[in-house]
């Protein structure tokens, strides 16, 4: 499907609606995803810079004593990839490349160039504490809890 002649019609016939036409027509899931379609379908060059949402996807893990964080980076090479750490939030950076393929594309699922996630973590860390190891697609970072259990406040 061609996103931007898709985009293109529903600006134009918007503007001979009153109110949010496309409310009414379409749910919001639907929309949602047309937007998805949109930002993803949109390509990566100077005049249209857009960072991919959502990627990469990660899952976060908390035991007794760590939290891991697993990053699903499918293509993205390890020197394409940059992480950082403040506090509780982890920033990931880089670039997913289109293979160097000459062919015309019959189905395109897969989304490639620049991205910036900010992941929330479940607590605070400094980036000296978190083991990072790159394998088969997968960014797996661990760090140590540093909580204490709970103790009372005595009131003066």
């Amino acid at each position: 499907m061609d996103f931007d002649k898709l985009k293109q019609w529903l600006e134009i016939s918007q503007q001979y609606q009153q109110g949010d036409f496309w409310e009414t027509v379409f749910e919001q899931s639907f929309r949602e995803k047309l937007q998805e379609g949109f930002s993803q379908a949109a390509p990566n060059t100077d005049k249209s810079k857009t960072l991919l949402k959502n990627f990469p996807k990660a899952d976060i893990y908390v035991t007794d004593t760590a939290v891991i964080v697993l990053l699903e980076v499918p293509g993205v090479m390890r020197e394409d990839l940059i992480l950082s750490v403040s506090g509780n939030k982890l920033v990931v950076r880089g670039i997913s490349k289109l293979p160097d393929i000459h062919a015309i594309s019959n189905q395109t699922e897969r989304v490639y160039g620049e991205f910036e996630r900010i992941i929330e973590l479940p607590e605070p860390t400094d980036s000296n504490h978190i083991q990072a190891k790159f394998e088969n697609g997968l960014v797996i970072l661990t760090y140590i809890r540093k909580y204490s259990e709970e103790e009372r406040i005595f009131i003066k």
